[in-house]
């Protein structure tokens, strides 16, 4: 399938390997569905005409042969078929071995948000997917889910109501990525749970739920055997959202808050002494504003190159394909070291939202040739206006590269003069108690890059800032070097 054949010829190819699909042996039908894993993006619409052939396959006893109809399942979505494959897709996620349903729901997640017909069939896609696979899905899934509901103002109330039934069926066995989403939108949106609630286009119908059904099914979930520790923290900030804008139920939500105070988890003990403070009288202004509605952030959902793990971004402008998106007057490391601001014709510096692969984000080799990065970090360097002079002039920069639990690392850069030599001083401080011990340094730079690393001054870090190690790199100028 890789060597380029005239139309008829590729479509009657494509025929006989739908038909070696109804053969019984399993190796045939599994090369059937590698070669046309190949060739689908060659031709789709002839894939497509063996569509329910492959979906068949789904449900075949070889769990290979299920995972590679799954594969070519997921190539063949588009927004004209993204109904019937997606409900494909999650019956098939019911019977798929737990280590392959992290990546499965990942799959899913991503057609979801690319032909999502609505947004009521994309939120309630994705609140099946978590009520099937909650306990195996990534993190960020549940994320996008949140950020869903809460883009689409029209489907609180639904969603909320939605969650909160199927939070209370399944409790004993409910997933918790499902959990984390239910009580974040109980949280957030729980006073629709007091009022009737019917969606346009269906006939489903929910009636008001009493607050001491809302109140004693969060008990409920703190108790669970299912609970974590992340899992009882979002609890506590839903009962202290709830008593905030309902006004009523104080009581009730601080004494089940209050009974943390004594929690052998140091992250819920603190937290509950500190929300216990807010129903002072004193901090009632500030109750309203720490427990104010999320603000809603535009999220981008994108494969890491390489990787099926999935990546999220926010950014407060809508995402427009195609087009370029980052920040401006930067002077950090990455704007530094990355070539592409100085591309010919006077391109934006600004790289795409949809270039997630980090370090060839960073280090792209076909960003900008090495001389195109030199003009780069020039750019980011700001002359020294007491050794100007016609022939020479010295550049500096300062910047803070790196900091946290106490370890600050600021990077000083200077060349005597443009295409010279760059001298890197990197000076480590520590303002915690204790000394850092074996100190060690490194960094990763493209292939074209070399650098002269000297001792650092000192391999301990004293504490309290009582000094600081240096160590210095030396940048030759930019040359190619051989891969």
């Amino acid at each position: 399938m890789m060597v380029k054949s005239e139309t008829g010829l590729q479509i009657l190819a494509i025929n006989i390997l739908g038909r070696f699909l109804l053969n019984r042996d399993n190796n045939i039908r599994y090369v059937a569905l590698s070669s046309l894993s190949n060739v689908v993006n060659e031709d789709v619409a002839a894939v497509q005409r063996h569509r329910s052939t492959i979906l068949d396959c789904l449900k075949d006893p070889d769990v290979s042969i299920r995972q590679r109809a799954f594969e070519l399942t997921y190539q063949l979505v588009d927004a004209n078929n993204v109904v019937v494959l997606v409900r494909e897709m999650l019956n098939y996620l019911v019977v798929a071995p737990p280590e392959h349903r992290n990546l499965l729901c990942s799959r899913v997640s991503t057609v979801i948000d690319k032909f999502a017909p609505s947004p009521k069939w994309h939120a309630e896609t994705l609140i099946a997917m978590l009520s099937i696979a909650g306990n195996h899905c990534d993190s960020s899934i549940a994320c996008a889910t949140v950020n869903h509901l809460a883009l689409s103002e029209a489907l609180h109330g639904y969603a909320t109501h939605k969650l909160f039934r199927l939070l209370q069926s399944d409790l004993p066995r409910v997933q918790i990525a499902l959990m984390h989403v239910a009580i974040w939108c109980i949280g957030e949106f729980g006073p629709h749970l007091l009022e009737h609630c019917s969606f346009d286009d269906t006939h489903e119908i929910y009636e008001a739920v009493p607050l001491s059904d809302i109140i004693g099914l969060l008990e409920a979930v703190t108790k669970s055997h299912l609970a974590t520790t992340l899992t009882r923290c979002c609890v506590l900030t839903a009962l202290m959202k709830l008593a905030c804008r309902l006004q009523r139920g104080q009581g009730v939500c601080r004494g089940l808050v209050e009974s943390f105070v004594t929690s052998l988890s140091l992250e819920l003990q603190q937290r509950s002494c500190e929300y216990v403070s807010l129903f002072d009288e004193q901090w009632a202004t500030l109750q309203q504003q720490a427990l104010a509605r999320m603000p809603v952030s535009h999220v981008f959902r994108s494969e890491i190159q390489g990787k099926g793990s999935i990546l999220f971004e926010t950014s407060k402008e809508p995402y427009v394909p195609g087009t370029d998106q980052g920040s401006t007057g930067s002077t950090g490391l990455f704007d530094i070291l990355d070539g592409s601001p100085t591309a010919t014709g006077g391109a934006s510096g600004c790289r795409s939202i949809n270039d997630v692969d980090l370090l060839s984000d960073i280090f792209s080799g076909n960003a900008a040739a090495p001389g195109q990065t030199t003009d780069a970090m020039e750019s980011h360097l700001t002359p020294n206006p007491e050794q100007s002079g016609s022939n020479s002039q010295q550049i500096r920069a300062d910047f803070m590269a790196f900091e946290k639990d106490g370890l600050r690392l600021t990077m000083g850069l200077v060349k005597e003069a443009a295409g010279a030599d760059m001298n890197i001083t990197c000076s480590f401080s520590n303002s915690t108690a204790s000394d850092f011990a074996q100190l060690i340094f490194q960094a990763a730079v493209p292939k074209y890059i070399s650098m002269e690393w000297e001792p650092a001054s000192a391999s301990t870090v004293p504490a309290n800032n009582l000094g600081a190690v240096t160590q210095v790199i030396k940048v030759p100028a930019f040359n190619c070097v051989s891969c």
